[in-house]
């Protein structure tokens, strides 16, 4: 008959729990099953619980999952057939350590092709430089025979002065009867091979100012082919640079340290990265501190603080308690079936590395913690006596939030009824105040 009522009751009070509250870690059934059980008759027929000075915790139940604190997808920007496989589930690796390795024969021809367009580069660069060597030398000779041309211009005319000043003479000498008539003509002609001579000098000289011209063309064509032939040369030299980076790359490479939790290819699977972005590896940070994403009701989201401690349990270590602290909450929602939760994320230490990634956590967030207390099971506030039942007595008492009233078993083995004022609860336990409260008092929290 004792087993039956306790059960009873134990499924009564489960029932009336709050749905959003949390079970006080320290709340155990024996809070409030009867130290009275077994002794006398008059007693027997209440189950009661004894007055305990405790902290009321208060908590907010949320589950989630456990990630590691860091967690890296490696993946290939290269297309190709794995030709090695380097690395395997649970392997620890090290950043930079090589996890596979591509087919690198095509990126090695693309850096023997660039590499000799780099060569080939460079040598149209000295074939220009030289070329505006030339043309530099061409101008610099063409500007020294224009002197030479032009002196001889000046040569020219001179001669050409003297034949005239001749002709002259002779001329004026002939008008006088001084002088025959041939050497009038021999000094004419002479004049005249002077004149030729002077625009021979000219025409010349004047040729030569286009040769000069002509040698700057030159030399500025040169200097733009020079120009474009280095730049041919950067083209080169950054395909060459981005072919090397291409063989580089065809050692996939972890990027951490960690540990290997995921594994999505095999060696002579060939990768179409140009198709699909794929996810080869999956390396987790320093598995020795988690995290765990934890979904909390929007209702009580407002009551999460950054910093608050918490406490988790996992399925695959049944009575295990673990500790956890508050490290973020996010603000995107989560809308699943009109139900709005957010992510909480929380830090907690896995030194011992039990924890596993992607274990299901049932978590409690500790958002208050009350002074030290007395504290009643909250089955207490709502007993009364059967022969109580009828009566209106406790309406008035219990009308208000913080009014109401207990019954307690002292030595006459009879139940009273003393009025207390209800404090805050955790969903289990509540705290109370009263004058009438001893310390050795049992409450009554039910009835045979």
């Amino acid at each position: 008959m004792k087993i039956l009522l306790v059960n009873s009751l134990i499924f009564s009070s489960v029932l009336a729990w709050p749905m959003a509250s949390a079970w006080h870690p320290t709340a155990t059934v024996s809070h409030w099953l009867p130290a009275s059980f077994t002794e006398s008759a008059s007693s027997a027929d209440y189950v009661t619980s004894p007055v305990k000075v405790d902290e009321v915790v208060k908590t907010i139940m949320a589950t989630g999952s456990l990630i590691p604190s860091l967690n890296v997808e490696v993946g290939s920007v290269l297309s190709g057939q794995i030709r090695k496989l380097r690395a395997d589930f649970n392997d620890k690796v090290v950043k930079g350590q090589v996890l596979a390795e591509l087919d690198e024969r095509t990126f090695d021809l693309a850096v023997t092709a660039n590499r000799a367009a780099v060569e080939s580069a460079r040598a149209d660069i000295s074939g220009a430089e030289a070329r505006l060597q030339r043309a530099t030398i061409d101008a610099q000779q063409a500007t020294l025979q224009r002197s030479v041309l032009a002196a001889r211009v000046d040569r020219s005319k001179v001669a050409f002065e003297v034949a005239d000043r001749e002709f002259r003479r002779k001329l004026w000498l002939q008008e006088h009867s001084a002088a025959p008539a041939a050497e009038v003509q021999d000094s004419q002609s002479r004049r005249d091979a002077a004149a030729a001579a002077l625009r021979e000098s000219e025409a010349i000289l004047s040729n030569q100012t286009e040769v000069i011209e002509a040698a700057r063309a030159d030399m500025k064509k040169a200097r733009a082919d020079i120009a474009s032939t280095r730049s041919v040369a950067e083209k080169a030299n950054a395909q060459l640079q981005s072919a090397l980076i291409d063989l580089e790359r065809t050692k996939i490479k972890s990027p951490i340290d960690g540990i290997i939790v995921g594994r999505n290819l095999t060696e002579g699977q060939t990768l179409a990265t140009s198709l699909e972005a794929k996810t080869l590896f999956i390396i987790a940070g320093d598995l020795a501190r988690m995290e765990i994403n934890a979904r909390v009701d929007e209702s009580d989201i407002s009551k999460i603080k950054v910093g608050q401690d918490a406490t988790f349990t996992v399925d695959a270590f049944p009575g295990r308690t673990f500790e956890a602290t508050v490290k973020q909450i996010r603000m995107a929602p989560q809308v699943i079936q009109n139900v709005v939760t957010y992510t909480v994320v929380l830090t907690t230490n896995n030194s011992d590395y039990a924890l596993l990634p992607g274990m299901t956590v049932l978590a409690k967030i500790v958002t208050e913690r009350l002074p030290a207390a007395a504290t009643v099971p909250l089955a207490a506030l709502r007993f009364r006596p059967k022969n109580e039942l009828a009566k209106d007595t406790q309406e008035g008492a219990e009308s208000g939030r913080h009014s109401a009233s207990l019954w307690v078993i002292r030595a006459n083995g009879s139940p009273k009824r003393i009025p207390v004022i209800r404090g805050d609860d955790n969903g289990t336990d509540v705290a109370v105040k009263s004058d009438d409260l001893r310390p050795d008092d049992r409450i009554v929290v039910g009835q045979n």
